[in-house]
């Protein structure tokens, strides 16, 4: 369910005093109006306090899929880091073997070398004498000359083909030690990693829960504030009906925005932009730039005139016969309380002061209390 859906956001005007007459017993209405407006004004700062909620609530809970998807990255990349530290040891561990086997090989190559040279260093050059002198002819004693030669040559090359094999196993035993060092701290890394992102993840969603239990706790006081303000719309009914000797007969007649007549909300259910809870749009919103003229749909009494909560700036005017008419967020007013009013009479300018998005004109008609579409009347 999505939090739109579940959240029971304030129903802002749960009633319009706009259906209202003009009262004989002003002064007991007057004090219902105004406990009606003070009702609406809680609701409204209950229902700022929820959408800070709600909005704080949808950033948590982007960061925190953001935060598992990070963390899905990061666990592939510790895995990789441990194969790849894995790969490493191994590497290690298999030079080190081909180490100490070329170390053994070299050894006994050596061995065999001292040996010789052991040999030689006992028996002087006689043992080179008794080679030559053993020849049979020339030719064998040339042959027998190079022999020697070549065997002193070779056991050089023996030597250093030792230390050229021993440089190289060495140096690629250190390589791979440095390598395996690196991979051992790439993947501490990548362990540091996923242990931060685990955390903060888990300090977000302590966060969320807290958060979602805050908004709990508004519901239920904007619960609260809306059976209260349905109480006080009923007694404000009750008073209406004590007041029906009213002469007052009017009618809806006249556009309310002279030139400006696009709609850019209808009468109807809607999701409301600033709550984004699905709702009925008790009026129609007429697009118009910012100071343009706002007039009296009919003739009628101005009941209400000044901040009316989500409407910010508004005028109210009972026409008669159960209907009223109120224009919302105004920039300015132009007409008071009791102030009798024509048809096409300016009452003031449009804005965009309570809850709006921009200048328009939020133009209701109610019957007997109950929202209407204006359109029926035009």
């Amino acid at each position: 369910m999505s939090r739109f859906s579940k959240l029971k956001i304030i129903v802002l005007t749960s009633i319009f005093v706009v259906a209202f007459v003009f009262p004989v017993a002003a002064g007991e209405l007057d004090e219902a109006l105004r406990k009606q407006q003070e009702l609406i004004e809680q609701q409204n700062r209950a229902a700022s306090k929820l959408n800070n909620l709600t909005s704080s609530a949808d950033t948590m809970k982007k960061q925190i899929q953001q935060l598992t998807s990070q963390i899905s990255i990061a666990e592939v990349d510790l895995r990789k880091k441990e194969q790849a530290y894995a790969e490493a040891q191994q590497a290690v561990a298999t030079i080190r073997k081909e180490v100490n086997a070329k170390q053994a090989e070299l050894n006994n190559r050596q061995d065999v070398l001292r040996q010789r040279v052991r040999t030689i260093y006992e028996e002087g050059q006689m043992s080179y004498l008794e080679v030559i002198f053993q020849a049979s002819d020339l030719s064998d004693f040339i042959s027998r000359v190079e022999y020697m030669s070549c065997l002193v040559e070779n056991d050089r090359n023996i030597l250093d083909d030792i230390r050229i094999q021993k440089q190289e196993l060495d140096t690629k035993k250190e390589e791979l030690i440095l390598k395996m060092d690196q991979a051992a701290k790439l993947k501490q890394q990548a362990e540091e990693a996923k242990v931060y992102l685990d955390s903060t993840k888990a300090k977000k969603e302590i966060a969320l829960a807290q958060n979602e239990q805050n908004q709990a706790a508004l519901l239920e006081q904007i619960e609260k504030l809306e059976k209260d303000s349905k109480a006080l719309e009923s007694k404000i009914r009750d008073l209406q009906k004590k007041n029906a000797g009213t002469n007052i007969n009017g009618s809806i007649s006249v556009w309310p925005t002279p030139g400006c007549k696009f709609i850019t909300s209808p009468f109807g259910y809607r999701t409301h932009p600033i709550t984004r809870q699905h709702k009925l749009h008790t009026g129609v919103d007429i697009g118009a730039s910012h100071g343009s003229n706002i007039v009296a749909a009919g003739s009628g009494i101005v009941i209400f005139s000044g901040w009316y909560g989500a409407y910010g700036n508004a005028v109210i005017i009972d026409h008669g016969n159960g209907i009223s008419s109120l224009y919302g967020h105004m920039s300015s007013r132009s007409v008071a309380v009791n102030a009798t009013v024509a048809p096409g009479q300016s009452i003031g300018k449009v804005g965009s002061t309570g809850w709006s998005t921009g200048p328009h004109l939020h133009f209701e008609i109610r019957k007997n209390g109950e929202p209407v579409n204006p359109m029926g009347y035009f």
